[in-house]
């Protein structure tokens, strides 16, 4: 038996096996239902990173990262700092930020201090941020 494709989408992952050298199977599929949840990945307190991070699911920082970060979703936690650029689809600030942000949702909380360029679809702001920057409103 040989598997001549593999799909997958999320919760499910779809096998097409092909027939075996006698010909028993006939092209059947086989499907299993699974979790694709993917574990929040956490950069801690004593974490410093230099470079690039990537992630499709959800990425906490409380550390320090210098450079860029792509993700789904990304919480800069009130000990963490961000200096670079950050690109996503929901970004929350509660930290130190410096840098540029492209974002289709973006959070600014009481105690975060955001300093550079933001461009966003959906934008908040708590009372108490600091904001030093530029901001522009474009669809994402």
């Amino acid at each position: 038996m040989s598997i001549s494709s593999i799909q997958t989408k999320v919760n499910k992952v779809s096998i097409k096996l092909n027939n075996d050298e006698n010909g028993t199977l006939n092209s059947k599929k086989l499907e299993i239902l699974t979790n694709f949840k993917s574990t929040p990945t956490i950069i801690s307190r004593d974490l410093k990173i230099q470079g690039e991070v990537f992630s499709s699911g959800i990425i906490e920082i409380l550390g320090q990262i210098d450079g860029s970060i792509k993700g789904n979703s990304i919480i800069l936690r009130e000990e963490g700092f961000i200096k670079g650029i950050v690109l996503a689809e929901n970004f929350s600030i509660r930290g130190k930020f410096d840098g540029k942000i492209k974002a289709k949702n973006i959070n600014i909380a009481s105690k975060a201090e955001v300093t550079g360029e933001i461009e966003y679809e959906s934008l908040s702001v708590e009372d108490g941020a600091s904001i030093d920057g530029h901001f522009k409103k474009t669809k994402l």
